[in-house]
């Protein structure tokens, strides 16, 4: 096959609730500085994130260019007004989660999924409409270099044939991020540290952007 034009993979912030309590006020100042594709909002589904706390970073993130979306809530991500919805495999079919997170949030939203390692689904959910496909470490088993190696060659493998943008999960450092990026991948996730300074997430937010400047696609 001949060469392909080089692109460069965006960067796919996850902002975990779970784990810290950034205030709209400190994100800004990091989107700020540095280009955010897609901004993923994770809370814990048995203790709500009060939407008081939740609008003002979906705002601040749309106020920076970024895609605003809410893990796993359909009806909040309406209701929040945001970009879209990312849903991860649960107890019902992939399909079926999708389906039920299009028909709450409507057409016009973006819904992305974890295909859970599985091609199959990955396939099915492209067919259904999903807007990107996702592919993480937890799905696969084996240690973490198997894991790695799995994600890696899944990412490959659909980077090179469909048309839906791939999303890759589970990202841990800045040399998994080129290695990624060099096989096609569309959007990098890091999740963003927790117990920073604002200008320590600054530096890290700029180290993970250069990563991913580095890696080029080539076949």
């Amino acid at each position: 096959m001949g060469q392909k034009l080089t692109r460069t993979a965006q960067l796919f912030l996850v902002f975990d609730l779970t784990r810290t309590k950034l205030p709209a006020e400190r994100l800004e100042p990091l989107l700020a500085k540095t280009a955010v594709a897609s901004l993923l909002l994770v809370t814990d589904a048995s203790r709500p994130t009060p939407v008081e706390i939740l609008q003002p970073l979906v705002t601040t993130g749309q106020q920076h260019g970024c895609a605003v979306l809410i893990a796993n809530d359909a009806s909040l991500a309406k209701k929040l007004s945001a970009d879209g919805v990312h849903l991860s495999p649960g107890d019902q079919p992939l399909v079926d989660r999708y389906t039920e997170a299009r028909e709450t949030i409507g057409n016009n939203a973006i819904v992305g999924i974890d295909a859970n390692g599985s091609r199959h689904d990955a396939m099915a959910l492209a067919e259904a409409g999903a807007d990107y496909i996702a592919f993480g470490l937890d799905s696969f088993e084996g240690d973490e270099q198997q894991a790695r190696d799995r994600q890696h060659e899944q990412i490959a493998w659909w980077a090179e044939i469909f048309e839906p943008p791939v999303v890759a999960l589970d990202v841990i450092d800045n040399e998994m991020s080129r290695d990624l990026a060099a096989v096609g991948t569309d959007f990098i996730a890091r999740t963003l540290p927790a117990g920073l300074s604002t200008a320590e997430l600054q530096e890290w937010l700029i180290a993970t952007h250069e990563a991913l400047n580095a890696a080029t696609q080539c076949d």
